[in-house]
């Protein structure tokens, strides 16, 4: 899938390449919490620390909502804080991927994400859908251009990771999986993760 396509499907699915494989587990510094226990009551403003930048509630939110959509409205109020806290260890592993692309000078094409940011614009007839979809998403113009940029970082990362595990060899769908994989785990034992929620 090409990074511009990966972010056309962006808020749905968030981080897509973060909610396989490795990120569906726990990480270390989660791994003894119970993700089922209840929320913290206020539910904080920021909700995590990576490598001192904090991930606000907000962030999470269109994420935790489209997983929630998914359960039955029987269980969503039980099923809520294991979804918020799911979440959130799929936004954690997106901002160390993103951290590490900023660390590394890795950046979106600005032409792909004005395109993806166009292509979805078209998909929505008037102003007033448009606004209704981003308010969905918990976000603004601004902010959702933002997030594009994101995405297509994160995605210009890992196609670098791919490229170069490919000249050892490594190809297809299932080894880019554990490129990912490998890249996240280094990334997490060697970052610094504060969960609040």
């Amino acid at each position: 899938m090409s990074a511009t396509r990966a972010a056309l499907a962006l808020l749905v699915l968030l981080p897509a390449a973060c909610s396989r494989g490795p990120s569906a587990a726990p990480s270390p510094s989660s791994a003894a919490a119970d993700t089922s226990r209840p929320l913290p009551s206020p539910v904080p403003d920021v909700v995590a620390r990576v490598n001192g930048q904090p991930i606000r509630i907000h962030q999470i939110l269109p994420m935790a909502k489209a997983e929630l959509d998914r359960v039955s409205v029987a269980d969503r109020d039980r099923k809520k804080p294991e979804v918020l806290r799911h979440a959130l260890q799929r936004y954690v592993d997106r901002e160390l991927l993103l951290q590490e692309a900023l660390a590394r000078g890795v950046g979106a094409d600005s032409r792909e994400v004005d395109w993806a940011y166009d292509q979805m614009r078209r998909e929505h007839a008037d102003e007033a859908a448009w606004e209704e979809f981003l308010a969905g998403q918990g976000m603004d113009p601004q902010s959702f251009r933002a997030e594009l940029r994101s995405q297509h970082t994160v995605a210009a990362l890992l196609d670098q990771e791919v490229r170069e595990a490919s000249s050892g060899g490594a190809t297809g769908p299932r080894a880019r999986e554990e490129i990912e994989a490998a890249l996240l785990a280094r990334l997490r034992a060697k970052a610094r993760i504060e969960l609040l929620l």
